[in-house]
């Protein structure tokens, strides 16, 4: 858990599409999500409005961004630590070459009043297959 007046990005995953298993490969232009699961400490969450968690993935065989999304969530304010797995879906159609290795780059920004407080993490890096 994160002190109380912090949020976390404890870790980020590329998974098959509705899965929850880690994944080695992807086939090119197929379909695949992020899973990103995040903590927001009690005193922080007490006046945290909202969060953008920034999801890119990388192909570090071209050193080229393939994929980018930001995801902007409302929060309601409470004093409470705040857990949360959110799941950002890449659709069909992007182009990888065989054997291109990829990674996922995730950055969370939380907004609470006039506090804001940011962190990042990357994933496992995983492989195209044709």
């Amino acid at each position: 858990m994160p002190g109380t007046w912090d949020a976390n990005l404890k870790l980020v995953y590329a998974v098959d599409q509705g899965a929850f298993f880690a994944i080695d490969t992807v086939q090119s232009g197929n379909p695949f999500d992020v899973i990103a699961n995040l903590e927001i400490g009690d005193d922080l969450m007490a006046v945290a409005t909202r969060y953008d968690l920034h999801v890119a993935v990388r192909n570090l065989s071209q050193s080229t961004t393939l994929l980018n999304q930001t995801v902007p969530v409302t929060l309601t304010p409470a004093h409470a630590d705040f857990n949360e797995e959110r799941r950002v879906q890449f659709p069909a159609g992007w182009a990888g070459t065989d054997g291109d290795v990829l990674e996922v780059v995730a950055g969370l920004k939380v907004t609470a009043g006039v506090h804001t407080d940011y962190s990042s993490s990357t994933s496992n890096a995983f492989m195209v297959s044709a």
